[in-house]
């Protein structure tokens, strides 16, 4: 609708006097519709309207405003492109810990940018519509990350919704951008064996599932979610587990997206949570859950039976200010994002502090309030890096 309201303002403005082109007037009348209807019946129907009314000025001026406004037309009409960029500055050179250390983990790539090859259009009007956030050529506010196969899924509640990039193509796919779908505040994604997504909206309360074409199957439709947030998938045994925030459960479904089991309830005892938030399942079914406001991790079987804890509050570096996003590497390393001190911290399997890796600012291998972490099968880390409005990629080194 706003290209309809550039071209009748540029139209309008030239039609002050009588007609003095009729042969050009009669073209326009077949050119400006048949380009529209591209854009729908409505549109149609302005420019329609709009080149009956036409020139009382130069020829000259006349044809400008043609070119002007087929341009406008062809660039504008059509969806958005998104190529997504990866930033391989510093790439391998930034490590922790550093020398004479062995390191254990080093910095690969970012990706922030969602347009490497902008038209000239898109640099007019600066790269979507800077009044919806789903049109932006950025990761704005990502909140957590998920990948399988070739595919980088980032949950963006900045933007409003999921953004899946094929890591070999760079070829972009934005889901839940609008329709039935259509996302407020996207907190948690993951994909199943298929390629379906599932991603809980923490403002709708929903848990809301697509196919791998990001179109929109339905809902997890036989609980009435109060915050749903961290989400996680135990591939070998297709379960998804969705924590609850504001309930204070973990609630375990099938991929047919109905829930069969819940634990937990507030508390400060062992398997009481006080705030959930992210969540992760490891190879062998064990599950990881960031017990916010009580400071520490909890784990727990696939039934939802207690195991262990680590972690309490403080500043120090085995302590936790904020513990936000968690997941496992190969060896059984539990990783755990602190977003109060914009690190991620390493523990062992019995909660031992081994490293940490980050600190506060905006280059690369640094957070700006960081949130949800991901680690795939090769070991590769995947880091939301909210307030840097980046995904930031690192390999841990066996």
């Amino acid at each position: 609708m706003k290209t309809l309201i550039i071209i009748k303002s540029l139209l309008t403005s030239l039609c002050q006097r009588e007609e003095r082109f009729p042969s050009i007037k009669m073209g326009l009348r077949g050119v400006f519709p048949s380009l529209a209807k591209r854009l729908g019946s409505r549109c149609h129907e302005v420019l329609q309207r709009e080149a009956g009314r036409f020139f009382k000025n130069d020829a000259l001026l006349m044809h400008s405003l043609l070119i002007f406004a087929f341009c406008i037309i062809v660039f504008t009409s059509c969806a958005p492109v998104y190529k997504a960029n990866i930033d391989m500055t510093d790439s391998e050179r930034i490590i922790w810990p550093g020398p004479p250390e062995k390191p254990r983990v080093k910095y690969l790539w970012s990706i922030y940018s969602l347009a490497p090859d902008m038209s000239f259009v898109d640099f007019l009007v600066g790269g979507g519509d800077p009044s919806d956030p789903k049109t932006s050529y950025s990761v704005l506010l990502p909140h957590s990350v998920y990948f399988e196969g070739e595919r980088l899924y980032i949950a963006d509640p900045g933007a409003m919704r999921v953004t899946v990039v094929n890591i070999k193509t760079m070829d972009v796919l934005q889901v839940g951008v609008s329709g039935k779908g259509e996302l407020e505040y996207p907190i948690g994604v993951i994909a199943d064996r298929v390629g379906n997504i599932y991603v809980t909206d923490s403002k709708l309360n929903k848990v809301f599932v697509y196919n791998k074409d990001g179109k929109f199957i339905g809902n997890f439709s036989n609980v009435d979610f109060q915050r749903p947030t961290g989400i996680a998938y135990d591939k070998e045994r297709d379960i998804i587990y969705v924590v609850d925030t504001l309930d204070h459960k973990v609630y375990s479904a099938g991929s047919d997206g109905r829930v069969k089991m819940s634990f937990g309830k507030r508390g400060q005892g062992d398997g009481e949570f006080n705030y959930p938030t992210h969540i992760a399942v490891d190879r062998d079914g064990r599950v990881y859950i960031s017990d916010s406001l009580n400071f520490r991790i909890q784990c727990f079987d696939r039934e939802g039976k207690f195991i262990f804890k680590f972690g309490e509050i403080g500043s120090s570096y085995d302590r936790f200010t904020t513990p936000k996003g968690t997941a496992l590497d190969s060896e059984g390393n539990i990783y755990v994002v602190d977003s109060g001190q914009e690190n991620v911290k390493i523990f062992d399997r019995n909660g031992r502090l081994l490293l940490f890796f980050g600190e506060n600012g905006t280059e690369r291998g640094m957070f700006w309030i960081p949130s949800g972490i991901f680690i795939d099968r090769d070991d590769n880390i995947y880091v939301a890096d909210a307030f840097n409005g980046r995904i930031q990629a690192f390999k841990f080194l066996k």
